[in-house]
């Protein structure tokens, strides 16, 4: 049987000297699997996509990503392994005013020798593997990349991040809200790309976000409610 790509086993979390945030019992992303998220603002979404990361260790339990527990690595290796084989779609995007668009996109691979390495499997140049995503993903006309990526559009700079995240087939995509800004049609457009670079990939996916409209779309859904055994403020009252 292939291994989950994340697997959470009795995962607990809390900030030092605070109480208990997150208590997981069980939680498995299957290869090329599309999961949907759920969960309002201050539920520990973001602190639960810093444990699959390795950006922070759990208190108790496992946290395994491709079979390796990532609490048994040093914080160099967690790093080099997150880079190796994550891509991060953040909500607010993260592009890097200084670099070229094609730059943005290729960035990854100056981290990651897998990444690169697997780009150039696929590619001539890694330029030409980062064109390719963006013209996948819809940024096709050549002006584009001659302009700053902060000039560009809000959807535009979402499909940059998308690319940047899907160089180098990393087997797992993490979206963190990356729709918020987005309307209801450019919201569902966006998706069928990135899901069809997914698939391309062989990438599976965790997309984090509160807008519950967009779970038929995806292969799985769940409430970070369901998952987390300790009540959400709202909930406790």
């Amino acid at each position: 049987m292939t291994p989950a790509i994340i697997q959470l086993d009795h995962v607990t979390y809390a900030w030092p000297r605070q109480p208990r945030l997150l208590d997981i019992d069980a939680f498995a992303l299957q290869p090329s699997e599309r999961v949907f998220l759920r969960g309002p603002s201050g539920s520990g979404k973001t602190t639960l996509l810093g444990l699959l990361g390795g950006v922070y260790l759990p208190v108790s339990g496992q946290i395994t990503l491709l079979g390796q527990n990532m609490a048994s690595m040093s914080s160099t290796r967690r790093d080099r392994f997150r880079a190796d084989h994550i891509g991060y779609i953040f909500q607010m995007f993260n592009l890097l005013p200084y670099l070229s668009l094609v730059d943005n996109v290729i960035l990854p691979c100056r981290f990651s020798r897998l990444r690169r390495d697997r780009a150039l499997t696929r590619h001539p140049s890694l330029q030409a593997a980062a064109l390719d995503l963006l013209h996948s993903l819809g940024l096709r006309d050549p002006a584009l990349l001659q302009r700053p990526v902060n000039t560009l559009s809000i959807g535009q700079q979402q499909r940059v991040a998308a690319a940047r995240a899907l160089i180098g087939s990393p087997e797992l995509v993490i979206a963190d809200e990356p729709t918020s800004a987005l309307d209801a049609d450019s919201r569902e457009a966006f998706l069928r790309l990135l899901f069809s670079e997914c698939a391309g990939s062989g990438s599976s996916l965790l997309f984090v976000s509160h807008d519950a409209s967009l779970e038929p779309l995806f292969d799985r859904s769940l409430s970070l409610a369901d998952l987390n055994r300790v009540p959400t403020i709202t909930e406790a009252l």
